[in-house]
């Protein structure tokens, strides 16, 4: 029997079919959507923070001790001399003749210039540990007349070095210490054949060794003949004075760098020890390289010739050979090669701080040979300047 077919009946029979074939009753398939992967991010390497600069420490201008200085080392970097006016004083001893030495610094200045009154002894012990295990040939003594010498407060730089030379019957002397005491870098030791000394380097006769000879020995150079004591001065007619660096007013050791945080050496550099005839100061061994952000000690630009030397024309001796005398002996085996280290040719450099001034250093020339500005002539006294006990 045929049932009738209404509306209704279509209806559902459609609405059936369709949730079949959506709950998958149907048999037709379909392709799977694609899973979507996302592109990795990528994370950029972070910048690294530049590297900060070493903070310059300040430069240290604290005013050294007055009175009594005996064995002291001193601090200030100050390079206007009347930061050192004072009255100072020490008690220190020849050791090789068992005596006490009483010394006398009197700095004074004006508006212009400063004066330094001085009696030649030093705040530190003479005559200790020779270079060459002898006595000086003279004792020390002090200076009864006492020096006076006369620095300009601000100097400035000429165009050409003036180099300081042998004046015949004259001291002619390249600094002044803040002990009191003359940097003397001047040679009256020189190499001649018929001089009885080791390698024929001695004080020789006026003929041999005068304001002409043909080669100077450098002092601190020729330990085993010319007698040095542990400071690099010796007395000669009594007076004392330095040939070379020393450590008597500020410190000094064997390493060539130091730490800025060091006990020993401000991180600014070393004090001032002294000043030159133009009024310029000079320092211990140490400055502030602020491109290393150390402490280390100034380097001379001085070397000297490989080849062998020649005797120069008109001369009456042979040139002593590099086979027997060593390049360096003497003063006419170095030379100025700009560039070579830190310092100029009169051993200065500009401080980081602004300030020119002279250095310290271990090898040759120990010290300015020369100044940049205009020399006081009171750095080139009669002899009779000095006058013993």
């Amino acid at each position: 029997m045929i049932l009738p077919i209404n509306k209704k009946t279509t209806l559902v029979f459609f609405a059936t079919a369709f949730m079949l074939s959506a709950c998958g009753g149907s048999d037709s398939t379909s392709e799977p959507t694609p899973e979507v992967v996302p592109d990795p991010v990528t994370t950029p390497d972070p910048i690294p923070d530049p590297t900060p600069e070493p903070v310059m420490p300040e430069n240290n201008l604290n005013k050294n001790s007055e009175g009594d200085i005996s064995y002291l080392t001193l601090n200030n970097r100050d390079p206007d001399c009347a930061e050192y006016v004072g009255d100072y004083q020490a008690n220190i001893v020849d050791v090789q003749n068992n005596i006490l030495l009483e010394s006398h610094l009197s700095v004074t200045a004006n508006d212009t210039h400063c004066t330094f009154t001085s009696n030649n002894i030093p705040n530190h012990d003479v005559g200790g540990n020779t270079t060459t295990g002898k006595d000086f040939a003279t004792q020390v003594q002090t200076n009864t007349k006492g020096y006076v010498l006369t620095i300009p407060r601000h100097p400035e730089q000429q165009a050409l070095a003036t180099y300081v030379q042998k004046v015949g019957g004259m001291l002619t002397l390249n600094g002044i210490l803040l002990n009191g005491v003359d940097l003397d870098m001047d040679s009256a030791f020189c190499y001649h054949p018929d001089i009885n000394a080791p390698l024929n380097i001695g004080l020789g006769t006026r003929t041999q060794c005068g304001l002409n000879a043909d080669w100077y020995a450098v002092p601190a150079n020729n330990s085993d003949t010319v007698t040095l004591d542990e400071f690099s001065g010796h007395a000669f007619d009594g007076r004392y004075h330095y040939h070379g660096d020393n450590e008597g007013l500020s410190y000094l050791d064997n390493n060539t760098l130091l730490a800025p945080t060091t006990a020993q050496v401000d991180p600014s550099g070393s004090p001032v020890v002294g000043f030159a005839p133009d009024g310029y100061p000079i320092y211990g061994h140490y400055f502030y390289d602020k491109e290393a952000g150390e402490l280390r000690k100034a380097r001379p630009s001085w070397t000297t010739y490989t080849s062998e030397r020649v005797t120069p024309q008109g001369s009456s001796i042979e040139a002593p050979s590099i086979n027997t005398h060593s390049r360096g002996l003497f003063v006419e085996d170095w030379f100025y090669q700009e560039g070579l280290g830190d310092l100029d040719e009169c051993n200065g450099m500009t401080d980081v701080y602004g300030n020119y001034g002279y250095y310290y250093t271990e090898s040759y020339p120990f010290g300015p040979l020369c100044v940049k500005g205009q020399p006081d002539a009171s750095f080139i006294l009669e002899s009779s300047a000095f006058v013993g006990e």
